[in-house]
Formats: C-alpha cells, sequence, structure tokens
C-alpha cells in the first residue's frame, strides 16, 4: 500500500491565500487612520513608479499691481515654482511559518488557517507600523521611516523638507514650507487657542478639514461642543470614524497620534504615494536550505507628502 502524499503544493497555496487577501489589506489599510482614510476618499492616493517622488511646489507669486496710462509693464522673469523632492521608503513584516507546524496540521483547512492568521499578522503590523510613522519625522531607523507629519509640520528653520531648508527669510523658496502653526504652548486645551491656530492655516477658501488628535483631547472637544457639532454626517462617520465639527473641520480620533498633540490638516494638500508594483505585495514563500521553514515578507514601498506645509498646523503639550 502506497503511502499517503498530499497533492496540494504548498507554495502555490499559500501564493492564492495571499493574493485573495490582497484587495482586503489594501482596503482596510487605506481606512485604518483617518489622515490616509481622507485622502483615499479624495483619490489623494497617488501609485506611480520612478526612481524618487517628485511633486511641483509654487513658493513665491508674481508682482500684482494697479496702472494706468503710459506705465511700462514689467518684463522681468521670475522663479516662482520648484519641486519638492522624496525618497521612496520601504516597509516590511515578515510572514515565517515552520514547515514542522504546518505538517502537523496537515489538512488542507488546518492548513489554511494557519497560513491566514499569520497573513492577517504581518498584514497588522505593516498597517499599525505606517500609522506610527506617519506622525514621526523620518528620522526613526536610520532615516528609513515615512517621512510623517513632524517633519511636514513644523516651524523651525533647522529641519527640511522635500529637499528644501525652511527659511525665515520671506523672499526664500523655505519660507513657504514653513508651518502656519506650530503650537508648543500646552496646557489645559482652549478653544480660543484651538481657534486661533485654525486660523492661522485659513487663506480664503482655503482652510483646515481634518483635526486630528487623541482619545482624551478628543473628549474635552466633545464634551465642550453642541449636539449638532457631534450628530454632523460626513464621509468619516460613513466608514466607522466618530466626528466631531470644529469650525469646517471634522475632528476625530487617531490612536497612534502622539500624546498631547492635535493636528490641524487641510488634506487638499497632502498625497500618499504607493509604487505600482509593491503596493503590500507578498513575496511569496521560500525555503531555506539549511532549515525546515517557509519564509516570506509582505512589503510596501511608499511615503506621505505634504505639498503645502503653509496650510497646516500641529499644537502639542495639551490636557484634556
Amino acid at each position: 500500500m502506497p503511502l499517503p502524499t498530499r497533492t496540494q503544493v504548498q507554495n502555490t497555496f499559500y501564493s492564492a491565500t495571499a493574493e485573495s487577501r490582497r484587495k482586503d489589506l489594501i482596503d482596510g489599510f487605506f481606512k485604518s487612520a483617518p489622515l490616509i482614510a481622507r485622502l483615499y476618499k479624495k483619490n489623494s492616493v497617488k501609485v506611480k513608479g520612478g526612481t524618487e517622488i517628485r511633486v511641483s511646489h509654487i513658493y513665491a507669486g508674481f508682482p500684482a499691481q494697479s496702472y494706468g496710462r503710459g506705465t511700462e509693464f514689467d518684463t522681468t522673469s521670475r522663479e516662482f515654482a520648484t519641486t519638492l523632492t522624496f525618497d521612496w521608503k520601504y516597509l516590511y513584516a515578515p510572514v515565517n511559518l515552520d514547515v514542522i507546524d504546518i505538517d502537523l496540521n496537515d489538512s488542507p483547512e488546518a492548513v489554511f488557517d494557519l497560513v491566514d492568521s499569520a497573513m492577517e499578522n504581518g498584514e497588522l503590523s505593516v498597517a499599525a507600523e505606517m500609522g506610527t510613522q506617519i506622525y514621526g519625522d523620518g528620522s526613526g531607523n536610520s532615516g528609513r521611516d515615512l517621512d510623517g507629519l513632524a517633519n511636514a509640520i513644523s516651524r523651525s528653520t533647522s529641519v527640511s523638507y522635500g529637499g528644501l531648508t525652511r527659511s525665515a527669510t520671506l523672499t526664500d523658496p523655505g519660507y513657504s514650507i514653513l508651518a502656519a502653526a506650530e503650537d508648543t504652548t500646552g496646557g489645559v486645551l482652549s478653544f480660543a487657542n484651538l481657534n486661533t491656530n485654525f486660523g492661522s492655516a485659513v487663506q480664503g477658501r482655503i482652510k483646515p478639514d481634518l483635526l486630528v488628535t487623541t482619545q482624551a483631547i478628543w473628549n474635552t472637544i466633545w464634551e465642550r461642543s453642541q449636539p449638532s457639532e457631534r450628530n454632523t454626517p460626513g464621509d468619516m462617520r460613513e466608514i466607522g470614524y466618530e466626528t466631531v465639527r470644529f469650525n469646517s473641520a471634522i475632528v476625530t480620533v487617531d490612536s497612534h497620534c502622539p500624546t498631547g498633540y492635535l493636528y490641524i490638516l487641510n488634506t487638499d494638500y497632502f498625497e500618499f504615494y504607493v509604487h505600482p508594483k509593491w503596493d503590500f505585495r507578498f513575496r511569496g514563500f521560500m525555503e531555506p536550505t539549511n532549515q525546515q521553514k517557509q519564509i516570506g515578507q509582505l512589503i510596501s514601498w511608499c511615503n506621505l507628502v505634504c505639498r503645502a506645509p503653509r496650510f497646516q498646523g500641529v499644537m502639542s503639550g495639551i490636557t484634556g
């Protein structure tokens, strides 16, 4: 009597499992963080390739003025735009399984449960790490982390962004990437102070549309808001976020937001770039020659880009 054999090829099975999960993974990630979810709803998630991410940036206007009879027009050519340049950032989660564990659960159902659980673990790990890095300054892990909000929203002239160095000189291109507000006053949340910082990021009809903070600070805003402001419908509520309205913006919670922070964002000027080949792609399992293991990686190449830091703001050191 011949020994029983498994007709299913493991790697083929694993790859099929990973591919079937990929769509749900991508959709799930883009709803996992308020900023990313808002960008996804606005079609501000850009899938593109290239050796680096380059976005146009207008840093100066033309000297418009009145004129009368006989006035000679100014024919001077002026520099008014440049390019912000960002590197791709690479994230991964290891999805490694022991062949012994797999074969001791030797049935298609058991193998599927094991692989499915491992894939879910990898997916949640990558999404959680991205959610954390979105609030960083890009310096983590020897500069390999995403260019997050701490880098994009700053008024420090020692902090560069997109290849430009921030400057306090009005005519310098670096002046245009100074954040509208970086308030480190701290203390108990003041609506008057919040309104002042919000107003700093307003220019005509250009105004913040998303405020992201911690649960404790959001609770304080909720308690002080009017019932009509607590029950305003919107696209964030449609995907499961609790929201309150402040002025024209939605206020919501992100568990990854650092303690004491409140970000005042105009999401019209944010974009999240994803490489078309490596958008949460699973490489497939590989078996090393010196171990009975199945080794795989879930990989994403991406970065967060703010095209206009001057329309953004941040408050820190706040208590509820």
